[in-house]
C-alpha cells in the first residue's frame, strides 16, 4: 500500500469510531447512564419485542422481494427469492459491524454470483453489481425524505421543526441527482459520466423508481406503527403521525459517515425529534435514549437472526463459480451476453 495514504486509510477507519463515541459521550453527559440503565430495567421488553418481530419479518421478506426484482431489471434472469434472502443475510451479518462494509459483502456477493472469480467479464460483473446497490441506496434515500415531507405536510403546524424544509431540500436534491444520471441535463452541459458502475443508474427510468417507492411504502408504515407500540413499552406515547414524520430522517441520520453500526447519530436525532414527548413519560429523556438503543440492537440482531438460515446459500456462491445459466455480463452492452434488453429499461 502505497504509504502517502497510510494516513488517510487510517483517519476514514477512526473517524466513525471517533464520531459515535463523541455523540454518545454528549448525550450521557446530558443523561446520565445510570437512569438510562434504570429506564431500561422498567420496560416491558415482552411488549417491546412483540411491537418490533413482525416490522422485522415484514423488513427481511420485502427487502429479499426488492432485490429479487431489481436484479431482474438490471442483470436478467436475475435471482430468485431465496438467493436475495442469502444475499441480504450478508448484508445484516456484516452491518452487525459497518452499513458500507455490509454494502461491498453484497457487491462481492452478487458478483461472485454474475461475473465469478477470474472469468473474462470478472471486473463487470462487480461494478455493475456495485451500481445496482447503489441505486438501490439511492431509492432508499429518496423514499426516506418522501415519506418524511409526506408525513410533514399531513401533520402541517404539529411537524416537528425543520422537517418540512430538511425533507423537501434532500428530496429535490435525490431528484436532480436522479435527472442528472440519466442525461436530462445535458443540455446545460451536465452529463454524467460513462462509468460502468453508473450502469444501472443510467438505465433506471422513472417507472423502476415509482416501482422500488411502492414496494417500500409498506415499511415506513409498519415502522411507525411498530415503534408506537414499542415506545409504550418504555412508557413514551408518540403518535403514529409524528412518527411517519420523523423516523425517515432518524434513519438517514443513522445512515451518517460518523457513526459505527448507525449508533450515535440516530440516537441524537431520536432526543432531539421527540425531546417533548419524552419529557411527558415517566423515565424522561433517559427512557427514550435508552428505546433508541434498544430498538436499534433489537432490529440489527432481529434481521441477522431471522435471515440466518439462509446464509449457507450465501456461502455456496462466494467459494463457488456462478450457476449455470447466469451469463457474464457484457463489458459493451452491459447486458447478459445474448440476452435481451430489459423492456423496463426503455426511457419514460
Amino acid at each position: 500500500m502505497n504509504s502517502r495514504f497510510a494516513p488517510k486509510r487510517l483517519l476514514l477507519g477512526v473517524l466513525p469510531f471517533a464520531g459515535a463515541a463523541l455523540i454518545l459521550a454528549l448525550l450521557f453527559r446530558r443523561i446520565p447512564p445510570e437512569r438510562m440503565l434504570e429506564a431500561l430495567a422498567g420496560a416491558d421488553l415482552v411488549l417491546f419485542f412483540a411491537a418490533l418481530l413482525p416490522v422485522s419479518v415484514l423488513y427481511v421478506l420485502l427487502d429479499g422481494a426488492l432485490l429479487s426484482v431489481v436484479l431482474r431489471w438490471f442483470h436478467p434472469p436475475g435471482i430468485g427469492f431465496r438467493e436475495s434472502l442469502a444475499v441480504r443475510a450478508v448484508d445484516y451479518l456484516v452491518s452487525l459491524w459497518n452499513g458500507r462494509a455490509s454494502q461491498a459483502a453484497m457487491v462481492g456477493t452478487l458478483g461472485r454470483r454474475f461475473g465469478g472469480a477470474g472469468g473474462p467479464h470478472a471486473d463487470s460483473g462487480y461494478w455493475e453489481c456495485a451500481g445496482t446497490i447503489l441505486f438501490l441506496d439511492l431509492c432508499q434515500r429518496g423514499h426516506l425524505l418522501f415519506w418524511a415531507a409526506l408525513g410533514a405536510i399531513a401533520l402541517g403546524g404539529a411537524a416537528p421543526e425543520r422537517v418540512p424544509v430538511a425533507a423537501a431540500i434532500g428530496f429535490a436534491g435525490v431528484c436532480l441527482l436522479i435527472a442528472f444520471l440519466r442525461g436530462r441535463l445535458q443540455g446545460a452541459g451536465l452529463g454524467p459520466p460513462r462509468w460502468r458502475l453508473l450502469h444501472s443508474l443510467r438505465r433506471a427510468a422513472p417507472r423502476h423508481y415509482a416501482a422500488v417507492f411502492a414496494l417500500k411504502a409498506p415499511l415506513i408504515l409498519a415502522a411507525a406503527v411498530g415503534h408506537h407500540f414499542a415506545l409504550g413499552a418504555f412508557g413514551i406515547r408518540i403518535p403514529v403521525g409524528a412518527l411517519v414524520a420523523t423516523l425517515p430522517i432518524i434513519f438517514l441520520a443513522g445512515a451518517l459517515p460518523i457513526a459505527v453500526a448507525r449508533v450515535g447519530t440516530s440516537q441524537a436525532a431520536w432526543i432531539y425529534f421527540h425531546a417533548g414527548a419524552a419529557a411527558a413519560s415517566p423515565g424522561g429523556e433517559a427512557a427514550l435514549l435508552a428505546y433508541s438503543l434498544s430498538a436499534h440492537l433489537a432490529f440489527l440482531l432481529l434481521n441477522a437472526a431471522l435471515s440466518a438460515p439462509f446464509l449457507p446459500t450465501a456461502w455456496r456462491t462466494i467459494r463457488g463459480a456462478p450457476r449455470a445459466g447466469s451469463r457474464p455480463l457484457s463489458r459493451a452492452a452491459g447486458t447478459r451476453s445474448g440476452a435481451t434488453a430489459d423492456p423496463l429499461s426503455a426511457a419514460s
